[in-house]
């Protein structure tokens, strides 16, 4: 019988941005992805706090090497 290990993923959002964090398949090796005004960005660290604060980090990066300012559509009631 062969056991499939299944990964675990984390779909999470910082500054209004979606990004990705997943376990490797190798032991000790958390990957994450974000896309930011259409570039993707990835990385990877050893744990997963370390993963998730590396993308918060990109993110801010790339949105301010950008210059690109988040607005929220405003409400029309």
């Amino acid at each position: 019988m062969r056991r499939f290990r299944r990964k675990a993923r984390l779909m999470m959002k910082y500054r209004d941005i979606e990004y990705t964090v997943l376990q490797g398949v190798e032991r000790g090796v958390w990957k994450w992805t974000a896309s930011v005004a259409g570039v993707v960005i990835m990385g990877q660290a050893a744990i997963k706090s370390k993963a998730v604060a590396a993308a918060e980090k990109a993110i801010d990066r790339a949105l301010a090497a950008k210059k690109v300012r988040l607005v929220r559509p405003e409400d029309k009631d």
